[in-house]
């Protein structure tokens, strides 16, 4: 009787441990499932906004740039046949305004658009992406990439290029800063992303509803990174990436 009862416990017993370890497998499947179809969403997003940029970019550089230019000749021609002075100073003046716009506008164009191909690598387009910035002057930017950075992949150097968008816009819309430094390196196993301001910081609880930040996360997921952020308000913001070499 005693055996039975000890055989009754032992099958209840790997039955129960049968049981969880079905529904373990369930659970983990359903949510590994569920991020793919995350990451599938996440990525139909991306290529929808590389599209749109794609569109904004002609749109700005074939016929907003191009009627800015025929304007600043009709400036021109008025200029030529004005006679008084203060009206020719205002021409002038209105003339400056619109190679600022023109020049405003090719970079505009050449930041939406930019990607990392077999023609540019990843460090000619950051540093181009830099140089627009500074053209502009809202913001002052440091750039330091070491020596010895192998070439990246196209595809998850221009999510670097996008990642690195998002957190300048995000830099300038938020954190009221006026530096902001971009350190690039490699370790033994890892390549190395660093991203700080000092501007007012923030707690990621309060943002990570946003689409930027959450566009950042995932694309940082996408490539297979690793990401570190800090949550302190008035330290600035500082985040580093690391992506498997």
């Amino acid at each position: 009787m005693d055996n039975l009862i000890v055989i009754i416990l032992v099958v209840v017993i790997l039955l129960i441990i049968a049981f969880g370890v079905g529904i373990y497998y369930v659970i983990t499947r359903l949510y590994r499932q569920l991020r793919k179809r995350e990451t599938e969403a996440i990525e139909s997003i991306i290529a929808a906004q590389e599209r749109e940029r794609t569109s904004i970019s002609r749109e700005v550089h074939d016929n907003l740039g191009p009627m800015l230019s025929i304007t600043q000749m009709q400036v021109g021609y008025l200029i030529e046949q004005v006679q008084q002075e203060s009206k020719k100073e205002l021409l002038v003046k209105i003339q400056h305004q619109l190679q600022d716009a023109i020049k405003l506008c090719r970079n505009i164009s050449h930041m939406i658009s930019s990607e990392v191909d077999h023609s540019k690598s990843f460090e000619t387009v950051l540093r181009e992406q830099v140089a627009y910035i500074h053209e502009l002057g809202n913001i002052a930017i440091e750039l330091d990439i070491a020596a010895d950075i192998p070439p990246i992949d196209p595809v998850k150097a221009t999510s670097f290029i996008r990642i690195f968008q998002e957190l300048l816009v995000n830099t300038i819309r938020h954190a009221e800063a006026t530096q902001v430094t971009i350190i690039i390196e490699k370790t033994s196993d890892y390549l190395l992303f660093i991203y700080r301001d000092n501007g007012r910081g923030f707690e990621m609880k309060s943002v990570n509803s946003g689409l930027g930040i959450q566009n950042i996360i995932k694309r940082i997921e996408i490539i297979g990174g690793k990401q570190l952020w800090n949550e302190e308000l008035g330290t600035g913001m500082n985040l580093q990436i690391m992506v498997p070499l």
